[in-house]
């Protein structure tokens, strides 16, 4: 793609809800035959190629469910042959976004935080409600036990 300039270049957002409607054992198939007729109505151009990236992301959940929708940036070159590829920019999102962290992680940064101020914090006495002891349950609090079951009548006589 280096070695030829770049005529035309644009970003679309490709509504691909139409592809749920086919059976569920061809929607991904035809979510990649709608962004290539997409793509032959406004590059007008017949010769396609879909980078290996933006296929990754179409086949990525499966053949049965496909994205609703991707946005895709469309290269139209000299020769006119367009190429579909994934703007760099979600590439860049994906990158930025760090990895969720593990339980371990999560306890030693919350223990490492601490706020800025030096001096102690005081702390507000606990409600007189919250000291009581727990009373054990009463008779009415009880769990009842469960009905018993009555065995079914079979229609066939004996």
């Amino acid at each position: 793609m280096s070695e030829q300039e770049v005529e035309v270049e644009r970003v679309y957002t490709v509504p691909l809800s139409r592809a749920w409607i086919a059976a569920r054992h061809r929607r991904t198939r035809r979510a990649i035959n709608i962004l290539r007729e997409f793509a032959e109505h406004h590059m007008k151009s017949s010769e396609i190629k879909i980078d290996t990236d933006l296929n990754e992301e179409l086949w990525r959940r499966g053949i049965t469910k496909p994205p609703r929708r991707i946005t895709v940036k469309m290269e139209k070159d000299e020769d006119g042959v367009v190429t579909i590829s994934l703007p760099k920019e979600s590439k860049r999102r994906a990158e930025e976004i760090p990895p969720p962290l593990k339980e371990e992680e999560s306890i030693t940064q919350s223990a490492v935080e601490t706020p800025s101020s030096t001096a102690p914090q005081a702390q507000a006495p606990a409600p007189a409600n919250e000291l009581k002891k727990e009373e054990p349950p009463t008779k009415k609090d009880a769990k009842k036990p469960a009905p018993k079951k009555k065995p079914k009548k079979s229609s066939v006589p004996e």
